[in-house]
């Protein structure tokens, strides 16, 4: 009899103790400075972080709302109408607060980009990463980002874009504060044949990175765009398809030049180094086994 009072005893001081535990354990986290939970979410996925805390008290709503928070958030859009009103919802209840958004697209809707846009009350969002996009989406997206007031960086990796890519280009020069711009495409593409830009408006483009197929000639065309141009890193440089001269350009702030020339020759690319090379601090590249370039460096 003794011994179960005991033993009843014991597994009752146990149980206090654990409950007293995970109590203090609550009191303990709830205790903590906003400072920490400031520091602490901005390791959280954006709308994992509103998942796991919005609920929670109304203390943790008014941190999650604080001006303090910029969200950093992935999504992968598929052709379900949860999660596309999911995505709309979080857009918009927190615009405010978006400072950089990563999309991979498994859907072909330009219908919703047509109603969804980005405007100007995104005014913290500075970085899009757009994955996967196809080519009837791409173009009403693009025309959705003009109003941003602050997105600094754009990358977008994609295929099946070829016929797009010239009205891809005109639209991120006309991007007002862009300042990075990286693109991939897995596959070839036309000819770039851009227009000139209305009222002569340049890019504010400064780290510019084409993981595509392009000519120098291409190239050089592209450039004439993006005269504020620091870092220059291309990866693919196909054939010459003509001898075109492109008008002079000045490149006077480029100081960084990478170039993949394994597919073209020393009498190619020489033009092209004559007129950039001038200011450069760091040269990079990949060259192909023509023997002339060991001579023409």
């Amino acid at each position: 009899m003794n011994e179960n009072k005991r033993k009843l005893t014991c597994e009752n001081f146990f149980e206090e103790k654990s409950k007293k535990f995970c109590n203090s354990s609550i009191s303990c986290f709830e205790d903590l400075s906003n400072d920490i939970f400031f520091k602490t979410f901005d390791y959280f996925d954006g709308h994992e972080l509103f998942e796991s805390f919005s609920n929670l008290n109304f203390r943790f709503q008014e941190i999650l709302h604080s001006s303090s928070i910029l969200l950093k958030s992935q999504f992968y859009l598929f052709n379900n109408d949860e999660m596309m009103n999911m995505f709309k919802d979080y857009m918009l209840t927190n615009r405010h607060q978006i400072i950089s958004i990563s999309i991979k697209f498994l859907i072909n809707k330009s219908s919703f980009f047509s109603s969804f846009l980005f405007d100007s009350s995104y005014d913290h969002l500075q970085s899009i990463c757009f994955k996967d996009i196809q080519s009837d989406t791409i173009i009403p997206v693009l025309n959705n980002l003009l109003l941003l007031p602050q997105l600094f960086s754009l990358t977008i990796q994609t295929s099946n874009i070829a016929e797009k890519i010239n009205e891809i280009y005109r639209l991120i020069f006309l991007l007002p504060k862009l300042k990075y711009f990286r693109i991939s495409l897995s596959n070839n593409f036309h000819s770039l044949i851009l227009l000139m830009i209305r009222n002569n408006q340049l890019s504010s483009i400064e780290y510019l990175v084409i993981d595509h197929y392009c000519s120098l000639n291409e190239l050089e065309l592209l450039i004439s765009y993006t005269p504020k141009l620091r870092r220059l890193t291309v990866h693919k440089i196909k054939t010459n398809n003509s001898n075109q001269i492109i008008s002079s350009i000045e490149l006077n702030n480029l100081k960084s030049l990478y170039l993949n020339l394994s597919e073209t020759t020393f009498d190619q690319s020489e033009r092209f180094f004559r007129k950039f090379f001038s200011n450069l601090n760091l040269l990079s590249i990949i060259v192909s086994n023509d023997i002339t370039y060991l001579d023409g460096y």
